[in-house]
């Protein structure tokens, strides 16, 4: 069985080139880092990947929506990490059952076992990473003379930097999306629809052990639209037609998605030439390569910005870099003023984004993957770019 093979199999991740304990008590190590910097004594967490980074605890399936509630605290006169939960399947042996939460409908109970835990009603400084309505009240009886302060940016401090561990959970995941956009490339012949190629990502993902994220934009037909479509249909594809292919995996929590554009059939340069550019693919890849190589310790998202104004040919519809870790992290560098005044720290992974689109060409779309190194950026996605033919 190989190591990615066993890790579906575990009710935690283990094995493979991983120390997953390492990669578990390093983070903790940096979150209560991040909390001493801030003075923060408490920190109540209720987003999932936030839960997710402090606990190292696999998460049971949830749908829909749900209001914000205090799933996890950590404590930093105890360095203790309490999480809500009745059971510890799927919990890290560093965490011990007492420090478990029990869930409860009843908002008293669970006041009741929050009350318990050690150092909180003593906490002068509490930060989370959420508010509800009955927020306010929780945290009134829980710290009575504590301030409550947002907690994004020690979040952010503690997340952004990616580990060594972290790093190779980021390669892992962005192998087997290169992959499943190798099998949807080939695939990529006249007739096949857009749906059936959601299909060919999702075996090449699950044949490799791991999980894709929950979304169906992995393919669609950007000969026409403006706007990136990321809506699979029935539509049948022709021979020339422009196609924009953007799989993604998760693994141990990491989500990588790559993205490139394919041409259909093998007549491309004959019937349906006019449907494409070359030259408009070169052109893209170009700006690409201008944001990426922007992507220095200490640079902005302005100068993000200002690189592809001078090389992009359209402008932003959608988000130009943003980091990755457990699902979209900060900074997100996109149209308007978002992110611009963010800054690249080293170490932090992003993908970088560039869509551009013309009429009687269609939309073209390039997505890579890169390290933040102290010496400038490096490439992690390896797939070839430009318009191949599927």
């Amino acid at each position: 069985m190989s190591a990615v093979e066993h890790i579906g199999t575990m009710a935690l991740p283990e094995g493979g080139r991983v120390d997953f304990s390492r990669l578990r008590r390093e983070r903790r190590q940096r979150l209560f880092e991040a909390m001493a910097g801030a003075g923060v004594d408490a920190l109540v967490l209720g987003r999932p990947a936030n839960v997710a980074f402090a606990s190292g605890a696999r998460q049971l399936w949830t749908a829909g929506t749900r209001p914000f509630g205090p799933a996890c605290v950590l404590v930093a006169s105890t360095g203790r990490v309490h999480l809500l939960s009745t059971w510890d399947e799927g919990v890290p042996a560093e965490i011990p059952h007492r420090d478990l939460i029990g869930l409860s409908w009843n908002p008293v109970v669970v006041l009741a076992r929050l009350e318990s835990i050690d150092g909180l009603d003593r906490a002068s400084r509490v930060a989370t990473d959420g508010w509800g309505p009955s927020s306010s009240d929780l945290l009134s009886a829980l710290c009575p003379d504590a301030a409550v302060v947002d907690g994004s940016r020690l979040l952010h401090q503690a997340r952004a930097v990616k580990s060594p561990d972290e790093l190779t959970c980021l390669m892992t995941a962005a192998a087997v999306a290169e992959a499943a956009l190798s099998a949807m490339s080939q695939a990529l012949q006249p007739g096949v629809t857009e749906r059936q190629l959601v299909g060919v990502c999702a075996q090449a993902v699950s044949s490799l052990g791991l999980t894709c994220p929950p979304t169906e934009g992995v393919a669609w037909i950007s000969t026409d639209g403006a706007r990136p479509r990321r809506v699979a249909t029935d539509r049948a594809m022709a021979a020339g037609d422009l196609v924009a292919l953007n799989p993604g995996a998760i693994f141990a929590g990491y989500e990588v998605t790559v993205g490139r554009t394919r041409v259909v059939g093998a007549d491309a340069t004959g019937t349906g030439a006019h449907r494409f550019d070359s030259l408009s693919a070169l052109e893209v890849r170009a700006a690409l390569d201008a944001v990426i190589a922007e992507c220095r310790p200490g640079a902005t998202g302005a100068q993000l910005m200002e690189a592809w104004e001078r090389y992009g040919r359209s402008p932003l519809v959608e988000p130009l870099a943003w980091g990755l870790g457990l699902g979209v992290e900060p900074p997100v560098v996109g149209p308007g003023a978002t992110g611009r005044a963010a800054h690249i720290r080293a170490g932090a992974v992003l993908a970088v984004q560039a869509w551009s689109y013309r009429d009687g060409s269609g939309g073209i779309l390039e997505q890579d993957v890169i390290v933040v190194d102290p010496e400038g950026p490096t490439r992690l996605t390896r797939a070839r770019p430009g318009l191949l033919v599927g």
